[in-house]
């Protein structure tokens, strides 16, 4: 799975590295980026590359309200195609999601205490480039004005439904790498299958499967980092910096 990355390249960096123009707007970067809050991908269209931004979690065309139901920040690839919140977009939205980095939490026992727990992981490229996430994205709009009434009279949250545009990482297997720390890891696209990938025009299933394959090997690296990522009120560049062996602080995930 991926719940938590780091955005901390600048614009000019991302539309550099994908080969697109400067957005007209500025985005915040973040050690901790995590789920329900903005992000921003790459997608493609008929004539180039573009930077949007997105909430991350997904919200699916037919929802009747984006506040119910859990964020669906991850989908697995093998089953996408066939999901009715995400085969649409694996079709016809797909996206990128930048990132310098992710984490990830080993798995424990169950009842390890959480100050026992092992620390988590930041995971990069070896050759400190991008790393390029495959990604889904969907837009959801309001319902009808009867519907949102209807809404309203069970209790629902009040006020205006605004549209909205939203994303989700996509996650594979573990490759040989992964596998010690996790037996998920994010879809990682190589740059060869960047422009397949972002073609909203192509449509085969079983090829776009395919290339949500486990990525190589030798192209990731990792190291332990403190247990303060785990609180997403903490989003400075000390986060990525390697942990102290001993730490023991107990781990408080919001």
């Amino acid at each position: 799975m991926c719940g938590r990355f780091v955005s901390a390249a600048s614009l000019e960096q991302i539309a550099a590295h994908f080969d697109t123009s400067l957005p007209g707007f500025d985005a915040p970067r973040s050690y901790n980026v995590a789920p329900t809050t903005d992000i921003v991908a790459v997608v493609g269209n008929d004539d180039a590359r573009r930077i949007e931004t997105f909430q991350w979690g997904l919200v699916p065309r037919w929802s009747k309200d984006p506040a119910k139901g859990p964020p669906l920040f991850n989908a697995r690839s093998e089953t996408a195609a066939a999901k009715n919140s995400f085969r649409g977009a694996f079709r016809r939205r797909r996206c990128i999601v930048p990132a310098d980095g992710f984490y990830e939490w080993p798995r424990a026992p169950k009842g390890t205490p959480r100050d026992e727990r092992p620390l988590p992981h930041y995971i990069t490229r070896a050759d400190g480039a991008m790393l390029a996430m495959a990604g889904l994205w969907e837009r959801w709009s309001p319902p009808p004005a009867g519907d949102a009434a209807d809404r309203a009279n069970a209790d629902a949250p009040t006020g205006p439904l605004q549209a909205l545009h939203s994303a989700t990482v996509l996650t594979t297997a573990a490759n040989s790498f992964m596998a010690p720390i996790h037996d998920r890891m994010p879809v990682l696209l190589d740059r060869s299958q960047w422009e397949t990938w972002l073609d909203p025009a192509n449509d085969g299933v079983d090829a776009l499967v395919a290339m949500c394959a486990p990525a190589a090997e030798g192209i990731l690296r990792s190291h332990q980092v403190g247990r303060a990522v785990g609180n997403v009120r903490n989003s400075d560049a000390s986060l990525i910096e390697p942990a102290d062996p001993l730490d023991t602080s107990p781990e408080r995930l919001f």
